[in-house]
This record gives structure tokens, C-alpha cells and sequence, in this order.
């Protein structure tokens, strides 16, 4: 078979190039060509760094490393090398976990969310939200191991065949339903980042040689922006946000259980998971005003995509969920003085009057106060104003956990047992060692990856040629000639019923892969707990499906996505390593020549009207 390629839009163009650039929609400042958006975003990747980059990069990494090195001490120690005590057993170590289980929310919340409501601004940040999301989930990871004491010994607390007598895990735990949530959450929330890459990876794999070339090739899985292929990408997008919002939702409702689940006074109530939901999404979003800005002062190129629009945007964001977090705190005090409980009332007089006053109102002033500023265009606008606000909104979250573990631990039942706490050199290190992790990973992932979506800015950009394109298929078609294929380089909403391009079925994979593993997991918790390792908890029923509930839904949710993302590479033949053909910038509309009645001189008369690239495949 032989391929001959027609430039149709080079022979006899309907327009000047230059014209064409006029009928794109504009991105806030300035109107780009797909081209111009390609340049544009791989810019700071085939550049050298800026030196701005290279100071915040090696800050960052000395900050890491001072982290490590204090872990290491205390791995080599022990826990007491912090500042715990026997009434004080949980405090800085989860206070910062819960601090960066938070901050993961937004980015995977602020992708999949924007997306279903189809708002067209989220394409210029979801891909750096998405990322801090892996960055901060591994963050939030390392306090459970090292408190552990014994971390090298962390695989314990997941379910497998052991030489332990077949001893399972509790599944009746608040601790376990954490360790589900968190994995299923890194792992979901990796996968639905990868897969956003894949086009953009297409396109850097075209510009680059040697060996970056050989890596963006293996990565981009034989990407060649088929029509066939961007209809079941959108599909398996759709599904994979799908399965990611309520999963946002149900991380950090879990991770409130560790508390809620209690009888301790100011950790037991019901406000807990919506609460730390609205918490978690207001420190992502102040997280993520803190990466774009640093993003655009350290990569001048992508202050186009980055603009003041998006920055406004994300402060009225802030804002909403500043006042969310407003009504939780003010809920919190009206049912402790009306439940008529004189324990839990001290709790939360203690709270704003006691030892640790000062960090309930730091709490209050960064996450209620100060982000009222946001109200005023002026301090919207204001790029170093916001920077400023947005980190202390962080403190004020920060302070947020402290406050709810710390006071309500300190002071129990007993004033015998009282007692305060204060953090060491090596817990407040070790936190601080998180920060420099978190900017290192992001400061690589600038330089290495595109963080801003190619292919979904182009999309956003290009509603003209659009159309142009449907009306090149549809005549061909009308005309008898057999379309091969559809060649865009980011996906053209609608084309694919013009092409005559059946509905994707990657729905039923997801479906089956959804209940299969909700079906096995619960049977094998069921399993574990009332058969093969009986289990009496608190006098509980070993068969107690209410509390397994929330891993059965974590692995539905991941084995739901897996078999999406499965089905589509399966179906779409595409897997790492496979060789593509190069991605145009252009349409490209490729026709069989399989019998005589073939007119090559109406076909390129056709695409060149439409500004359409045209391949003729003749067997």
C-alpha cells in the first residue's frame, strides 16, 4: 500500500494564514495558531532553565535533603525523638498528614469537576493541579510510615497471605479504610494524569531526537491523533473524571473518620466529613494559586496561559470555599454549646480561650479573615497580594489540623493526665523537609513535562477550522469516497458522528471492572473477618458490611478505572513502545483508492476548499 499526501491548504488556501489566525478564538492575551500553542508550552522544556528556576530548584532541594536527613535520625532513634507524650499521641506527624491529604483534593477535584461542568479555563491549569496532587499525596504518605516506628516493616497493614497464622487486617478500622483511600487516590489520580499527557507527549516526541525522542516515543504509546482513537480517549477522559469526583469526595471523608469515629470529645460528630472536605478543597485551591504564580515567574513563556483571568478565577474559588470553611467553624461551636455536653463544650471554650488560643485565632484570622480580601478586583488583580493571601491561607489549614487534634488530645477526662505539647527540631525538619519534596518534584515536573494541556487549549482555541472540517467529511462522504481515517491534533467534539463513527461501548468495561471488584472485595473482607481470621472488635458483628463499605467502594472505584484505561489501550491499539506517526498540527483526512471510480482531482477539490490536508492510500 502507498500513501500520497496532498497539501491542500498550501495549493489553493480559502484564506491567508494570517487571516486564519484572525478567526481563532482569542486566550485572554493574544491569538494563537495551534502551532503558536505547541512553541509556546514546549518552550521552557527545550530551553535552558531560567536562573530563577535553578534557585528556587536548589532552595528546594536543600530543604529536601534537611528533611531526610532528619528522618533518617529518627528511624535510627526513635519516636521520641519528637515531642509526643502519653496524653498527646497523635500531633505534628498527623497534623501534617491530614495537612497534605488536604492539599492533594484540589488538583484531581479542580480537573475532573471543571471538566464535567465543561469550563473551558480549567485547561490551562488542571494539568499542574493534577500533578501537585501526586506530589502531595506522597507527602502525606511518608508521616503514617515513619510513625509507625518501625516503617520498614509498613507492608503489614496491607491484606495478603502471611506467615503470621493467616492474621488479616482489621477491616473495621477508620486507619485501614485510610490506607485503601490514599493508595486507590494516588493511583486514580496517577493514571488520569498520565492519560491527559499522552497527545501532549505525541507532540513533544515529534519535535525531539535521540534519546529524549526514544522516551516520549515509548511514552506517548504510539499516539497518532486518529479520529478513531480521540472519540474512545474522550470516552475513557469522561469515565476516568467521573470515577474521580466522588473519589475526592470519599478520601477525605475517610480520613475524617480517623477522628469522627471516636468518642473523644471535639473528634466526634457528624459535621467531620463535609467539613474536611471543604477544608481540603480551600487549601488546594490556595495551593494551586501558589504553583501557578511560581510557575509564571520562574517560566516568563506561559504567562499567556497562565493570566490574571485564571488567577481570578481561582481567588473567587478560594473565596466560596473560605466561606464553607466560615460555616463549619461557626457549626462546630453552635452544636457543642446546644449539646448540652459539658465536655464537649470545654473542648471548644478551651479551644479559643485555653493554652493553644493563639493558634485557634491564627486559624481563624489566615482561613476566615484575610481571604475577604478576595472580595476587591484590585487585590484579585494584584498578583503579589494574592501570592500572599494563598500562603496564608496554607498556614491557616495547617493550623486548622493542629488545633482539632492537639486541643482536643491535650486535655481529657482526667486533669491528672493533662498535658501539653510542643514540637522538636526534628518534627518541625521533617515538615519542612515535606515543602522542599513538594517543590522539588513540581520544579522537575515544569522543566521536564508540559504543564499546561496542549491539546485541550487547542481545542478551546480552534472552533472555526472546526467546522471546516466537518464540511470536508461530510462532502467526501456524500461524494461515495471511503474515508479511512481522521487526523487532528486535539479532539474535534461531534466529528465523529459526522464520520459516521459508532458510540464508544468503554462504559461497559468500567461498569464490569466497577462491580466485579466492589463484588470480590467485599466478599473477601467478608470473608476474612467472620471466617478465616474471626476478628471481635468492640463486641461488633464479625459480618459488619457498613464498615466495609468504604474499601469496597475504593477498589470498585480502582478496578473500575483500570479496566477503562485497559479496554482503551486494547481497542485503540496502543501500548508503550509502539511507533506512531507523527501528529500534524493541521486536519488530515485520509481517503482509500481501492477501485477505479476513484476521482483523486475531486477529492482535492474538495479539501482545498476546507484547508484540509488530504492522504490518498492506494493498495
Amino acid at each position: 500500500m502507498t500513501a500520497t499526501t496532498i497539501d491542500s491548504s498550501a495549493a489553493a488556501p480559502l484564506m491567508p494564514h494570517s487571516v486564519r489566525h484572525e478567526l481563532v478564538e482569542p486566550l485572554i492575551l493574544g491569538k494563537k495558531s495551534a502551532a503558536d500553542v505547541t512553541n509556546d508550552i514546549c518552550a521552557p522544556l527545550e530551553r535552558r532553565a531560567t536562573p530563577l528556576w535553578w534557585i528556587a530548584f536548589l532552595a528546594s532541594t536543600a530543604l529536601m535533603i534537611t528533611g531526610l536527613i532528619a528522618i533518617a535520625y529518627e528511624i535510627s532513634t526513635g519516636i521520641g525523638t519528637w515531642g509526643l507524650n502519653k496524653t498527646v499521641g497523635w500531633a505534628f506527624d498527623i497534623t501534617n498528614f491530614v495537612f497534605w491529604v488536604g492539599i492533594g483534593h484540589a488538583g484531581t477535584l479542580i480537573s475532573a469537576v471543571l471538566f464535567l461542568v465543561r469550563q473551558k479555563w480549567r485547561t490551562s491549569v488542571n494539568r499542574s493541579a493534577e500533578a501537585m496532587t501526586l506530589f502531595a499525596v506522597i507527602c502525606a504518605a511518608i508521616f503514617p510510615l515513619i510513625h509507625m516506628g518501625r516503617p520498614w516493616l509498613a507492608f503489614w497493614v496491607f491484606p495478603y497471605p502471611n506467615t503470621r497464622g493467616s492474621l488479616w487486617v482489621n477491616f473495621r478500622s477508620p486507619l485501614l479504610w485510610d490506607v485503601f483511600a490514599i493508595s486507590v487516590y494516588f493511583t486514580v489520580s496517577a493514571v488520569f494524569w498520565f492519560i491527559g499527557l499522552i497527545p501532549d507527549l505525541a507532540s513533544i516526541r515529534d519535535r525531539s531526537r535521540g534519546l529524549r525522542k526514544a522516551i516520549f516515543g515509548a511514552l506517548s504509546c504510539g499516539w497518532n491523533g486518529s479520529l478513531k482513537t480521540w472519540t474512545r480517549y474522550e470516552k475513557m477522559y469522561l469515565l476516568l473524571a467521573g470515577l474521580a469526583t466522588p473519589l475526592v469526595l470519599s478520601v477525605h471523608s475517610i480520613v475524617s473518620f480517623d477522628f469522627a469515629t471516636s468518642l473523644l470529645p471535639g473528634w466526634h460528630a457528624t459535621i467531620f466529613p463535609p467539613y474536611f472536605v471543604a477544608g481540603a478543597i480551600f487549601s488546594g485551591m490556595a495551593m494551586v494559586l501558589t504553583l501557578m504564580l511560581i510557575a509564571r515567574a520562574v517560566m516568563p513563556a506561559l504567562r499567556d496561559y497562565l493570566t490574571h483571568n485564571h488567577i481570578d478565577a481561582m481567588t473567587r474559588l478560594v473565596l466560596l470555599t473560605s466561606g464553607f470553611v466560615a460555616l463549619a467553624y461557626s457549626t462546630e461551636f453552635f452544636t457543642a454549646m446546644y449539646s448540652g455536653n459539658r465536655y464537649e463544650r470545654y473542648v471548644f471554650i478551651n479551644r479559643a480561650l485555653g493554652p493553644f488560643a493563639w493558634g485557634y485565632w491564627t486559624m481563624v484570622t489566615c482561613n476566615v479573615v484575610i481571604p475577604q480580601l478576595y472580595w476587591f478586583r484590585r487585590v484579585r488583580r494584584n498578583l503579589l497580594a494574592v501570592f500572599a493571601i494563598s500562603i496564608f491561607v496554607n498556614i491557616g489549614m495547617w493550623f486548622e489540623r493542629f488545633i482539632i487534634i492537639v486541643t482536643s488530645l491535650h486535655r481529657d477526662y482526667l486533669p491528672s493526665s493533662w498535658a501539653n505539647y510542643s514540637p522538636t527540631i526534628i518534627e518541625i525538619l521533617t515538615f519542612a523537609g515535606t515543602f522542599g519534596l513538594f517543590f522539588t518534584a513540581f520544579l522537575l515536573f515544569c522543566r521536564f513535562l508540559p504543564m499546561v494541556a496542549m491539546a485541550e487549549v487547542k481545542g478551546v482555541l480552534h472552533r472555526p477550522e472546526e467546522a471546516e472540517l466537518a464540511r470536508a467529511v461530510r462532502d467526501l462522504k456524500r461524494n461515495g469516497y471511503d474515508i479511512e481515517d481522521v487526523r487532528t491534533p486535539y479532539a474535534v467534539h461531534g466529528l465523529e458522528k459526522v464520520a459516521g463513527i459508532p458510540p464508544s461501548r468503554l462504559g461497559w468495561a468500567c461498569a464490569i471492572g466497577g462491580f466485579s471488584g466492589a463484588a470480590l472485595i467485599l466478599l473477601f473482607e467478608s470473608w476474612t473477618s467472620a471466617s478465616s481470621w474471626a476478628l471481635d472488635v468492640g463486641g461488633k458483628p464479625f459480618n459488619s458490611i457498613p464498615a466495609f463499605i468504604p474499601v469496597t467502594f475504593e477498589v470498585g472505584v480502582l478496578l473500575g478505572a483500570f479496566a477503562t484505561v485497559l479496554a482503551f489501550f486494547v481497542r485503540s491499539r496502543l501500548w508503550p513502545g509502539r511507533r506512531g506517526e507523527a501528529v500534524n498540527e493541521d486536519f488530515t483526512i485520509v481517503v482509500r483508492a481501492h477501485n477505479a471510480a476513484f476521482d483523486r482531482s475531486e477529492a482535492e477539490r474538495i479539501t482545498t476548499a476546507t484547508q484540509t490536508l488530504l492522504v490518498v492510500q492506494e493498495d
